[in-house]
């Protein structure tokens, strides 16, 4: 298993952040690695969602129900796909008059262990590239 921690700091209010995070159509444009998206079901409390991503030999879908807290927090984890294991959490965290502080935490293992010891690696640069994602494209937007 692995476990994948990054955190930010942005001149964003969290509202802002939590809109960026569940827009996930969006994604395909400015998250490293991600093809396709695809919301399944969405209600105020909660997304159901499939990702499709592709970097380098790895190549796989996965759906994930997202808990949502409105302005606060998204907790991720696994419906179906290609892991034994698949939950993280988006915590927003307001800083007053200076935006939010982002905190992503992420475990995973792939079922197989031996596309695991391939493809975990690829997924962990995946991961700690989507913070700086985030940030980017919330910089870009409120220019």
């Amino acid at each position: 298993m692995r476990k994948v921690e990054r955190t930010a700091l942005v001149a964003l209010p969290p509202a802002r952040i939590y809109a960026l995070i569940n827009d996930i159509e969006a994604y395909p444009t400015f998250v490293p690695g991600c093809e396709a998206a695809r919301v399944e079901s969405r209600t105020e409390r909660e997304i159901v969602a499939t990702l499709h991503v592709h970097k380098g030999p790895l190549h796989t879908e996965f759906t994930t129900r997202n808990e949502l807290e409105p302005d606060r927090a998204v907790r991720m984890r696994l419906v179906r796909g290609p892991f034994r294991l698949l939950e993280g959490d988006w915590i927003l965290t307001p800083i007053e008059s200076a935006g939010c502080r982002i905190d992503l935490s992420i475990r995973f293992a792939f079922s197989n262990p031996i596309s695991g010891a391939l493809f975990e690696p690829l997924f962990q640069q995946t991961v700690i590239s989507l913070v700086d994602a985030f940030v980017a494209r919330a910089r870009m937007l409120d220019d």
